[in-house]
């Protein structure tokens, strides 16, 4: 069927307003059978809620068969089908568009398959208005990113040519001078999706940029900054990095990057913030998964030397890196690994004693790992050996070392009290000196990078924020608590861009269009974070010695029962649950307290601050124990602040920062749980049982520099640069190509989670459904084929379904 003949069935329900040009994709039950009499007709088949592309194989004695693009097989008499069940495919659907908005068929079935049909080409990006979707490759695509590809994205508006993340960063550098704030890219996704590959290539291509309008006069400074921001990178990923089930480079922290350039457009100096690291991983490890990617490598990668002077060992041998049962990983080669991170730790001026002591500082903690206990009025340290090897690797006295993890000592009134302790006690002790010392090193590293790449901030800036994605597992404790806290706030920020600043934005402009009613999270961040939220009360209770993880669910129980957004199980005696914008999770408060206190016994510390190494006790100086209510009666005031309310200041901190900038939007989507490609696999056009983030209701904003009637290019940016840049030489630079497109571009988040969309979705309501973000509470695979069919996506009918179209 040719798409006027679809469109003239369906006219009646178009929108007369050109600019709420909005097609409704229903069949109209009196031209049904018309529809489905022709055999080879392309259509959308509805199975168990899921969008799938089929052609109708046959079409006799009142039986159609449909053969979909997946491989599976339906039978229905014909006189079943009703226009829920079966829909016309529109043209641009059976071919794949550069620009979701070209798509006529407004449902998440044609998102994916979309996607699934570019994937299958080697296409990994995709538009949806100004906004990137960008699928992992799993693989090394020749050309895509070499420097011929920096300067044709280069000398090219957003549009122009084929969809890329060079030319979003192209766009974002560029509207340093066209608008007159910071610039920042979101990029978010589930852990393997390519967020961390997807920073650095917007790091890449900014420092090329960079480069080719640096100012003579600072030239060497210049080549200096852009080395260390590149450099940087390896590092964070050998501290921070690690394999998991679903990723083999995960990051185990967030991060935001923050990039100062001049006038004339050259980076001066940045800045890098990091957010919670997974600390536990240093101690304990999901099987099938790795410890952080130094450890190996600094195995794998040392001399003998070395590794008699560190006493190092095989991995085999260390209880930290032997407890999941997984050491190697195909992927990566630990030695070439450690290589790089010395080269990378030189060129960001590491001197050879700070990398000795790093290395020293990392084999003390694998030692550590081998202490073990046993019981003899008490806990006893029994692996003597691991205890001295300890101990001189940390600049320690042993039995001062023996002391502290077997027995506690605390001062009560004036007394020292010193309790032994059990066995599990001992190893909880151990393990919290070996996640204190990695900690603190990770931070030190940290301060280190930021102290080589610091420089001018006299212009704008651009930031790119790579941080966890929402999570919703089987079983979600503290640690998904705040990562989910973060994202409503995320989500909040994204919703205040896409729909209110927007809406502001129309109406000052005086453009016609549809009123867009969205659902806020609001309700859900004042149940987390004001006077009285979850988070107050976990902080209350945190500051109780007698309080316990008991106390604290009673009182989320009595306080916030009767909140439509929190959950109170009815059998669960160990749960609570938050109705997130993404969905319901569930939480086990199961050591909540203790990881919030992040509790670190002031003897330990106290020890430490005694090594030998100046390296060591520099770690501890400026640590402060957080156990006054231990030995002192302390006031509000002056109480240690918890882990979630350091980490709710740092959030708001962020949030000012972003609030200040104008956004760009990255969403990377993984393909399949195996990690590997090259043949795309059908799990493309699935999506992921649990709803994630950033893929609720959206509506697409124009591009940022879309209301800029006439930007004027920083005049400088045509003088002292090799290669100067082709647009910056232009007075007024092209309207936006989606000015003159019939379609203009949806905004991107392509991949909402939940599996059923409400099929409120496919009429004419301007609301989604609320459920929509409250169904689901299964595990993760995003986008792996849990079912024998694909699962729709209502967030990504709604993007398109509220598209202002112009003629």
């Amino acid at each position: 069927m040719c798409q006027s003949s679809f469109k003239s069935i369906c006219r009646e329900k178009y929108c007369d307003d050109i600019c709420s040009f909005v097609p409704i994709l229903e069949y109209v039950a009196s031209n049904r059978t018309s529809l489905l009499g022709l055999q080879g007709e392309r259509v959308w088949l509805r199975e168990d809620e899921q969008y799938l592309p089929s052609t109708v194989s046959s079409c006799a004695g009142g039986v159609v068969v449909f053969s979909t693009d997946y491989g599976q097989v339906y039978t229905y008499k014909q006189n079943a089908l009703t226009r829920q069940k079966v829909q016309p495919m529109h043209l641009s659907s059976v071919r794949s568009v550069e620009d979701m908005s070209a798509l006529d068929d407004l449902h998440d079935g044609a998102i994916m398959y979309n996607l699934y049909l570019r994937y299958q080409q080697r296409l990994i990006y995709t538009y949806i208005g100004s906004i990137l979707a960008a699928v992992n490759p799993y693989q090394t695509l020749p050309g895509l990113y070499d420097r011929a590809a920096v300067d044709r994205y280069s000398s090219h508006h957003l549009g122009d040519i084929s969809p890329h993340i060079y030319a979003l960063a192209n766009e974002c550098y560029r509207a340093l001078w066209r608008r007159p704030c910071n610039q920042c890219v979101l990029i978010s996704g589930e852990s393997g999706a390519g967020k961390t590959e997807s920073t650095k290539l917007i790091l890449g291509f900014l420092s090329a940029m960079s480069q080719h309008s640096q100012e003579l006069a600072s030239r060497d400074r210049t080549s200096h900054v852009e080395a260390a921001l590149l450099e940087s990178s390896p590092i964070m990923e050998a501290f921070g990095n690690a394999k998991t089930v679903y990723n083999n480079n995960s990051s185990r922290f967030g991060k935001f990057v923050q990039l100062h350039f001049s006038q004339k457009g050259n980076i001066q100096g940045g800045r890098i913030v990091d957010y919670l690291l997974e600390k536990n991983r240093v101690v304990r490890q999901n099987p099938g998964e790795r410890n952080y990617h130094i450890f190996y490598a600094l195995l794998a990668g040392t001399n003998s030397q070395q590794k008699e002077a560190f006493s190092l060992s095989s991995p085999e041998n260390y209880h930290y890196l032997r407890q999941s049962g997984c050491i190697n990983d195909q992927t990566i080669n630990d030695k070439c690994t450690f290589n790089d991170i010395l080269n990378a730790m030189r060129t960001m001026q590491f001197t050879e004693e700070n990398i000795a002591e790093v290395l020293r500082l990392l084999s003390g903690i694998l030692n550590v790992g081998n202490i073990e206990f046993e019981t003899a009025g008490g806990a006893q340290v029994a692996t003597k050996s691991a205890l001295s090897r300890t101990a001189e690797l940390l600049g320690l006295n042993s039995e001062q070392l023996s002391e502290v993890l077997t027995h506690r000592s605390m001062i009560l009134r004036g007394e020292e009290i010193c309790t032994p302790l059990t066995v599990d006690q001992a190893v909880d002790s151990r393990d919290s000196m070996a996640m204190a010392l990695y900690s603190q090193c990770f931070n030190w590293i940290i301060h280190k990078l930021n102290t080589r790449i610091q420089g001018k901030n006299d212009f704008r800036s651009i930031s790119i924020l790579d941080i966890f994605g929402f999570e919703n597992f089987e079983l979600n404790r503290f640690e998904q608590f705040n990562i989910n806290y973060a994202n409503e706030k995320l989500q909040e920020y994204f919703n205040k861009h896409i729909f209110s600043l927007e809406q502001l934005e129309y109406n000052k402009e005086g453009l016609v269009w549809a009123d867009i009613d969205w659902m806020d999270n609001g309700e859900c961040l004042d149940l987390i974070e004001k006077k009285l939220g979850l988070l107050a009360l976990l902080n209350e209770e945190s500051h109780f010695p007698k309080a316990s993880d008991g106390t604290l669910l009673e009182k989320l129980h009595c306080q916030h029962s009767k909140n439509p957004f929190y959950v109170k199980p009815r059998v669960a005696v160990h749960y609570f649950g938050v109705r997130h914008y993404a969905g319901e999770v569930v939480y086990d408060v199961r050591g909540m307290l203790e990881k919030n206190r992040d509790t670190f016994r002031d003897d330990i510390l106290n020890l430490l601050r005694e090594s030998r190494l100046d390296f060591v006790y520099d770690l501890f100086e400026h640590v402060v124990s957080r156990n006054k209510q231990d030995t002192l009666k302390s006031s509000t005031k002056h109480r240690r602040p918890t882990v979630s309310s350091q980490f709710k200041d740092s959030l708001h901190s962020l949030m000012a920062t972003l609030s200040t900038s104008n956004p760009y939007f990255i969403r990377c989507i993984k393909p399949n749980n195996h990690k590997t490609s090259p043949r795309p696999h059908p799990d493309l056009t699935q999506t992921s049982p649990r709803p994630h983030p950033d893929l609720t209701q959206t509506s697409p904003r124009p591009h940022p520099d879309l209301t800029q009637t006439s930007p004027r290019p920083h005049p400088d940016l045509t003088q002292t640069s090799p290669r100067p840049h082709p647009d910056l030489t232009q007075t007024s630079p092209r309207p936006h190509p989606d000015l003159t497109q019939t379609s203009p571009r949806p905004h991107p988040d392509l991949t909402q989670t939940s599996p059923r969309p409400h099929p409120d979705l496919t009429q004419t309501s301007r609301r989604p459904h609320a459920d929509l973000t409250q169904t689901s509470r299964s595990p993760l695979p995003v986008l792996t084929q849990s079912s024998p069919t694909p699962s729709p996506s209502p967030g990504l009918c709604f993007i398109l379904t509220q598209i202002p179209r112009s003629s």
